[in-house]
């Protein structure tokens, strides 16, 4: 059982949990807020001839915040650990980490070295851990050490054994899928919009 010195309920081990960053998705709540400001603005500044390029900027924006700010997460599952960044989701047998560092932000290490998480890239970083089917607000912020206690705690610990090895191995893969449709979206949106923003 995991428990912060803030208040914040006691999570089982082998419960789903979601760790996500509560500035980020401030942030992000923000950006969504301007994206629906910047379309009346636009139309009142502009001209008739300038409403097909208005949407354009509040769509880029709305896609930043929701690409970089708002869908990076950890999820803690049973079978693994699921880091989401801007770039890649990468999934973890648990097998296959190794331990997890908070030196300089939330580091997974891991078989093929260590990455850095997104969601925490400073060791000061105030991160939430919340229990599937919990509300996302509904936790009280923690810091690094208590987040990287909740990992801790799935990670397997091999115990020595004099047996022979076993017959069959069960596959323990990490599986790297790359967010390319987000990135292209930001790419072609991001120079839309400065055209976009150009006519305005």
């Amino acid at each position: 059982m995991l428990c912060d010195d803030e208040g914040v309920s006691a999570v089982p081990p082998s419960a789903p949990v979601r760790i996500v960053s509560p500035a980020l998705r401030r942030g992000a709540v923000v950006l969504w807020v301007v994206a629906v400001v910047l379309v009346p603005l636009g139309l009142l500044t502009g001209g008739p001839g300038t409403a097909v390029f208005v949407p354009v900027p509040s769509v880029f924006t709305a896609l930043v915040a929701w690409v970089v700010l708002w869908r990076p997460h950890i999820a803690l599952t049973e079978d693994a650990l699921v880091v989401v960044d801007v770039r890649r989701t990468t999934t973890y047998a648990w097998r296959r980490v190794t331990d997890v560092r908070t030196r300089y932000g939330l580091e997974v290490l891991s078989s093929e070295g260590t990455r850095r998480v997104w969601i925490a890239p400073r060791s000061t970083a105030r991160l939430r851990v919340v229990p599937a089917g919990a509300r996302p607000g509904g936790t009280a912020p923690v810091d690094l050490d208590v987040a990287a206690a909740a990992i801790r705690a799935r990670i397997p610990v091999d115990a020595p054994t004099d047996a022979p090895p076993p017959a069959t191995v069960t596959p323990a893969p990490i599986v790297h899928r790359a967010h390319g449709w987000a990135v292209t979206a930001l790419v072609v949106l991001g120079i839309a919009a400065s055209m976009a923003g150009a006519r305005l």
